[in-house]
């Protein structure tokens, strides 16, 4: 009977009053203290970093309130040592203040590794050779073979280069590979691609980067990156058949109207084509 009425008293009542007070307070505090934490609500864009020495990036991304750290190092010979290559998160991106940013700089000198055997290797089990040991993919060029895309040789620098020589890591490597007796390429739909996915559809398909051209929405490196084909020369629905090897010239943008057309007039072209 006393253990009832205790429940019922004033006292009771207060110290369950007075708990649950505590409580509310402490969980305030916790909210509190976590948005201070992760800096909820904060919202920075991510200044654009490419070009700039390593010292003032840091200059800059300090008054930001931004960290980083460095991911990776690339030789560029058109840029000096120490000099912002990439960055990741992208310019204008946004992110909470502290973020840490991941840079690429540039190298003092080139990595150099050994040159991978392509010689009698199908041009696909080729391009992922060379892209898995660093290298970049140059020009295809044919020549007369009875085997379609079958690598005669490799050329580096306008000459023949033989496995197992050292070279610069990240070089543009061209392929010369056999001819067969292929009658021609369609050329692939690039539309909506960014510029290096469409280079790779190009090399993939066999053919060529040709005249690349932005429009006036690009204004710096990051815009060129985020860019996409809006229009192709030849396009991807002339059923227009090239010789292996040939050019193909793309045009790239970030305005959203005009990319929304080209993919409208292209599902029309398709639509034709197949009624």
């Amino acid at each position: 009977m006393k253990s009832v009425e205790f429940f019922k008293s004033k006292l009771f009542l207060i110290q369950i009053g007075i708990a649950f007070l505590v409580a509310i307070v402490l969980i305030w505090i916790t909210l509190i203290s976590l948005g201070w934490y992760t800096h909820h609500g904060e919202k920075l864009e991510v200044p654009d970093l490419y070009g700039m020495s390593l010292e003032d990036a840091g200059d800059k991304l300090k008054s930001e309130q931004l960290v980083f750290s460095i991911y990776d190092s690339i030789f560029n010979p058109d840029f000096a040592p120490g000099t912002v290559l990439d960055q990741r998160p992208l310019a204008g991106a946004i992110v909470k203040r502290k973020r840490n940013l991941f840079l690429t700089i540039n190298a003092s000198n080139p990595e150099q590794v050994r040159f991978p055997n392509v010689v009698d290797n199908s041009f696909r089990q080729a391009y992922e050779l060379l892209m898995t040991n660093g290298f970049k993919i140059g020009k295809l060029e044919y020549a007369n073979n009875q085997f379609f895309n079958l690598v005669l040789y490799p050329k580096y620098n306008g000459d023949t280069i033989q496995a197992g020589s050292m070279i610069d890591k990240g070089a543009s490597i061209d392929l010369v590979l056999g001819k067969g007796d292929n009658d021609g390429m369609i050329a692939p739909n690039l539309i909506g691609k960014t510029h290096s996915q469409a280079k790779e559809k190009i090399i993939l398909s066999t053919m060529n980067v040709g005249r690349i051209e932005f429009d006036a929405s690009i204004r710096n490196h990051f815009d060129s990156i985020q860019a996409k084909v809006w229009k192709q020369s030849p396009s991807f629905t002339n059923n227009q058949k090239m010789p292996p090897g040939s050019k193909i010239d793309i045009w790239l943008t970030k305005d959203s109207l005009k990319l929304q057309l080209a993919d409208s007039l292209l599902q029309q072209r398709l639509s034709n084509l197949l009624y």
